[in-house]
């Protein structure tokens, strides 16, 4: 119920951000609509912060039209989910005095929610491997002019993790999903002052990389939480060096954070210390293989679903490949812009010779349509050829 509850609950905007201020400054704070953040009117008047302005009130529509969907989309409220709720019903029902604010990846300043407009698979479903098409409206955003694969960007995607794994897990580590937490950790690091409340269901689909590979400081840090002594040992001991072949002979299989966390029945780890043993979840890179200048507010993708073997044969999958693997059209995923080295030449006229094995003639469709993009201006344009295959 709670975890499928509109705005604070849902697989992407979920985490509510209470903000610091003493009783006066909450109860003096102004009204904000989602859908018009405010602005001094002389301020908006400047062109360049006018197009801040849109930039702003277009994002909050995003994230107010998510917000709708998912209320639209939730089903009913047990009364043991809405005691699990406690004050943060609060600041929900009061988030202009407690200066409450909603965020999909608090802890990512860069990110965006963006809207999932289009899904293709591009190989046949017997093929041996998955490759598909993916693509996101990125207007209104702030990377709207910075997703243009022909100049060397790249897009990063933050995936989350399998709902149905998660509850598994949460079920195995005796943990409530509808707790509400509250965790320093994941609040902007440049707003002081902040507290960000999540539940726990929502701490383990978006943030915490608990089916990511650990490390042995992992380990280090563990085993303080088995009560019994056997375990506390056996946990210490894979950090020695005597046991290397041990924890390698795990890593090869692809042992898990959650695979330790639930193979050692007697850890008690209170559930604010999760944070400090498991890593979050970064951002996967991905080449843009679209020209925004060819399609204004389109950011498009080419992927193919990583997998491979580990050792005992079981197939293993990518996390963030197989996020966008099964995300469709009309759902929202969080990203950002970010750099690549893969740039045009400055001159038009050169004769470009692009050679791509698979996914890696992603950035060489931007500059094909990019080039096309010029040639409909009335520019003068090379020649392009292109090598696919291997």
């Amino acid at each position: 119920a709670l975890r499928d509850l509109g705005h604070f609950c849902h697989p992407v905007s979920s985490t509510l951000i209470k903000m610091g201020g003493n009783s006066a400054e909450r109860e003096s704070a102004p009204l904000v609509l989602a859908t018009r953040p405010w602005q001094p009117a002389w301020l908006v008047s400047v062109p360049v912060m006018a197009n801040v302005a849109t930039i702003q009130a277009q994002r909050a529509a995003m994230t107010f039209r998510h917000h709708q969907e998912s209320k639209n989309s939730a089903g009913g409220i047990s009364a043991d989910s809405i005691k699990n709720v406690g004050d943060l019903s609060k600041y929900l029902a009061f988030q202009p005095q407690y200066k409450a604010q909603l965020r999909a990846r608090p802890d990512v300043a860069q990110g965006e929610l963006v809207h999932v407009t289009d899904w293709k698979l591009l190989t046949p479903d017997d093929y041996d491997r998955t490759c598909f098409h993916f693509e996101v409206d990125v207007r209104g955003t702030a990377m709207e002019h910075a997703v243009n694969g022909s100049q060397g960007k790249a897009l990063s995607v933050y995936a989350t993790n399998d709902a149905d794994k998660v509850m598994q897990f949460l079920r195995d580590m005796n943990l409530d999903p509808d707790q509400v937490v509250s965790v320093e950790d994941l609040a902007p690091p440049s707003e002081d002052g902040t507290v960000v409340l999540t539940t726990v269901y929502k701490l383990f689909t978006q943030y915490l990389d608990i089916f990511g590979k650990p490390t042995r400081e992992f380990l280090k840090k563990l085993h303080p939480y088995a009560q019994d002594i056997q375990e506390k040992v056996a946990i210490a001991e894979l950090t020695l060096d005597r046991k290397t072949d041990d924890f390698q002979d795990r890593q090869a299989r692809a042992a898990t954070f959650a695979d330790y966390l639930t193979e050692f029945k007697s850890l008690r780890i209170p559930v604010d210390k999760y944070v400090d043993l498991i890593p979050t979840i970064k951002q996967r890179v991905y080449s843009i293989c679209s020209s925004s200048d060819y399609r204004p507010g389109k950011c498009q993708l080419l992927v193919v679903r990583e997998d491979w073997q580990a050792k005992g044969g079981e197939l293993k999958y990518g996390l963030c490949s197989s996020f966008l693997t099964f995300i469709r059209p009309g759902t929202f995923c969080v990203a950002h812009s970010t750099h690549s080295m893969m740039q045009m030449p400055e001159d038009k006229t050169v004769h470009i010779f692009m050679a791509g094995l698979g996914t890696g003639l992603a950035p060489f469709r931007a500059y094909i349509e990019q080039r096309k993009f010029q040639k409909t201006q009335g520019q003068k344009v090379g020649p392009m050829t292109r090598f696919f295959g291997g």
